[in-house]
C-alpha cells in the first residue's frame, strides 16, 4: 500500500515545480514495527525515485489518519501551500476527506487516491474496517 502511495507521490512531483513532500507516520503495531519511522522509509523511497532532499517538510510521526491531519495542521498553515495535494490509498479516500473537513479543512486542496495492488481478499478487511470508521466518524463515535 505505501509503495502504491509513494508512485502515485512521485508521479505528481515529476510532472510539478516546486512541490514540497509532507511524509507521514511514526510507528505502529500494525504499520510499522521497524527501526525507522514509516516517513524516513517513505522519504528514502522518493529520493531512490528522484526526489530532492530539499523538498521534504519535517516528518509527522503520526499513528493513524487522526494525527495525520492533526500534527500536520500547523506546518501545512505555516506553509500555505497554494494546493494541498492529498494521497492516500484508493480505498481510504472517502475517510480521509471527512478527517480534513473536521480537523484540518484546507481550502485549496485535491485528493489523490493511489490505486491499491492488493488482491481482493486483502482489500475486504481493509474496505469493512474503513465502512465502520466512517459510520463512526458519521455518528460522532470515532476513536481518535
Amino acid at each position: 500500500m505505501a509503495q502504491d502511495r509513494i508512485e502515485c507521490a512521485y508521479n505528481l512531483y515529476a510532472s510539478n515545480e516546486h512541490m514540497l513532500f509532507l511524509c507521514t507516520g511514526g510507528f505502529g503495531s500494525h504499520f510499522n514495527t521497524t527501526v525507522h519511522p514509516h516517513a524516513f522509509y517513505a522519504k528514502q523511497t522518493l529520493i531512490q525515485k528522484g526526489a530532492k532532499e530539499e523538498d521534504f517538510l519535517p516528518f509527522i510521526l503520526s499513528t493513524n489518519t487522526y494525527e495525520d491531519f492533526k500534527i500536520s495542521k500547523d506546518i501545512i498553515e505555516k506553509e500555505s501551500p497554494d494546493m494541498l495535494f492529498v494521497i492516500t490509498s484508493d480505498f481510504h479516500i472517502e475517510r480521509v476527506k471527512l478527517l480534513h473537513s473536521r480537523i484540518l479543512n484546507y481550502p485549496h486542496v485535491i485528493f489523490l487516491p493511489a490505486k491499491s495492488n492488493l488482491s481482493k481478499e486483502e482489500l475486504l478487511p481493509l474496505i469493512e474496517h474503513e465502512r465502520n470508521a466512517i459510520r463512526d466518524i458519521k455518528n460522532n463515535r470515532y476513536q481518535y
